[in-house]
């Protein structure tokens, strides 16, 4: 008796166990999800500035879509004119056995480069915002945990911890437990010296054709080693209308001769 008993209370702790763990990383992919929007434009501004007070401004056009068999993202830099024209392509295939990738295009070299999805260590040209930041499988191959609760401006968050394997550098996002926003991410080496700082903040909302879609308006990048900080603004977000996959094209296409 006492033998089923003890049984009975180990499956219970375990099952307590495992729903943790559960709704932990139920909580972090709601709040991923809404940084990899569905059917919408984004006009962005994203504006980099060094240590020294140094700044460049950039515009971008930032497009989300959901086919079939994939998800695709693509950034379109439309300034400065030395960068006009440059496209970041992201795939996400629905399929996890196939491999998400990122492609660019470079008008000054007319060639396009392929990348796995997951290569963090791409950015966006002049500033520290990861090229993969959009796509929904920036963080696969993660292994998230619960490492306790906190407080920031008020606000109750979990903190999780993401850790790729036999990899000692790991992550640390903030999330707003209530409304399952995305708050903060913390990146430390295998020193575990703090390397990167991520922020998220005043978050909007749109109305779409399948549901309301929430979003950052301001995601604010700091290099702690470098001092460079690159702050990227929604300043528009529109529902699409409209969705062709020749609008997802890596090199856009030339128009039809009249």
């Amino acid at each position: 008796m006492k033998i089923t008993i003890l049984f009975l209370c180990l499956q219970a702790i375990i099952s307590l166990a495992n729903g943790a763990e559960k709704d932990t990383e139920t909580l972090f992919q709601n709040a991923v999800k809404k940084l990899a929007m569905k059917d919408v434009q984004a006009k962005m501004t994203l504006e980099s500035t060094d240590a020294d007070g140094n700044s460049v401004l950039r515009k971008l056009n930032v497009s989300f879509a959901h086919f079939e068999n994939f998800k695709k993202v693509i950034i379109e830099i439309t300034a400065p004119e030395d960068l006009n024209g440059t496209r970041i392509l992201t795939t996400d295939f629905l399929d996890s056995s196939r491999e998400s990738t990122i492609e660019v295009f470079l008008p000054s070299t007319g060639k396009i480069r392929k990348f796995r999805a997951n290569n963090r260590r791409l950015k966006i040209p002049g500033t520290d915002i990861p090229m993969n930041y959009f796509s929904s499988s920036a963080f696969n191959g993660y292994l998230i945990t619960d490492a306790g609760q906190t407080s920031i401006n008020e606000i109750d968050c979990k903190k999780i911890k993401l850790n790729l394997p036999d990899n000692n550098e790991y992550l640390i996002a903030y999330i707003d437990i209530i409304n399952e926003l995305m708050f903060r991410i913390e990146y430390y080496d295998k020193k575990e010296i703090l390397t990167g700082i991520n922020e998220f903040s005043e978050y909007g909302s749109i109305d779409s054709s399948n549901a309301e879609i929430i979003f950052p308006r301001n995601i604010s990048v700091s290099n702690p080693e470098t001092g460079n900080i690159s702050k990227l603004t929604i300043n528009h977000l529109e529902a699409l209308t409209e969705i062709r996959k020749t609008d997802f094209n890596i090199v856009p296409q030339p128009k039809p001769a009249e």
